[in-house]
């Protein structure tokens, strides 16, 4: 029987959010200070370094566009096809060569997307893109208090629909602010809105409905940083249905989709070339 995997958090990944998330996997996991087996690392950089020393898997702990750090700077310049296109490139750039080196190491990194990972998401994929084809609107909606500018959190919506449906294509962003931002694309053939808003009230939530004349399913995602359960209700000429609960957050989730890569060769459901997909769709 294999034990425990020693872990270890690198710099910004160490914090007590994810030695609480360790601390509920005591069969997967056991926290050490440095030589983990497998480590967490919250940037870039960190995810470079720690290739060097070819752990046998990694978490990135953080979705970001990597853009400017000043968030009224990221405003202004988000429409702004230039400034985007130059700096989103060289991101999009990075990561593809840390997949490459990734994959020539033979080591998995599982890219903890805010929503994509929620295990609700992954009960429902299946049956959700089989009722894509009856699907006439995607929506994408969330809210999110103030800190993150809006780039980021479209990425964060383009990785979700990733994971549910698949990847989205021709991406338009239509207005960004500092009250959010409201996008269009395509999935295939059936179209998508996509819109944030910034709000200092309550926690952030996200929604995902799937809209057309024979199906229609709601999936409703709470703040990923509790344990409260996403609730998705699928409807068609039958009536409604809720599916079971699943009471597990996505931060949990990607701690067990690392231990699958690790230990069975599972592979990650958000990966290093996923984002740099989406980043590229940016």
């Amino acid at each position: 029987m294999t034990g425990p995997i020693p872990v270890t958090l690198v710099q910004d990944a160490d914090r007590p959010a994810l030695h609480a998330t360790l601390a509920s996997l005591p069969k997967d996991f056991r926290p050490f200070a440095t030589g983990g087996a497998v480590v967490a690392v919250a940037d870039l950089d960190a995810l470079a370094a720690a290739l060097t020393d070819r752990p046998r898997g990694i978490l990135l702990t953080d979705v970001t566009t990597g853009a400017l750090t000043d968030d009224t700077d990221r405003l202004s310049h988000l429409t702004d096809a230039a400034y985007g296109a130059h700096d989103l490139t060289d991101a999009t750039h990075q990561v593809h060569d840390l997949a490459d080196r990734a994959a020539a190491a033979g080591v998995p990194v599982v890219v903890a997307a805010t929503w994509a990972l929620n295990p609700a998401i992954t009960a429902a994929a299946d049956t959700l893109r089989q009722d894509l084809a009856q699907a006439a609107l995607i929506e994408l909606t969330a809210t999110v208090p103030p800190g993150r500018p809006p780039a980021d959190i479209l990425l964060d919506q383009l990785a979700l629909l990733r994971t549910a449906l698949g990847p989205a294509t021709d991406v338009e962003l239509l207005q960004a602010d500092d009250h959010g931002h409201t996008a269009h694309a395509r999935l295939g053939h059936v179209p998508v809105h996509l819109a944030a808003a910034i709000s200092p009230r309550g926690t952030a939530r996200a929604r995902l409905s799937l809209l057309g004349p024979a199906v229609q399913w709601r999936v409703s995602f709470p703040d990923p940083a509790t344990a409260r359960p996403a609730d998705v209700v699928r409807a068609d000429a039958h009536g409604e249905r809720r599916l079971p609960t699943l009471y597990e957050n996505a931060v949990r989730a990607s701690w067990r989709a690392l231990h699958a890569a690790v230990t069975d060769g599972a592979a990650p459901p958000y990966c290093l070339r996923d984002l740099a997909d989406d980043l590229h769709l940016l």
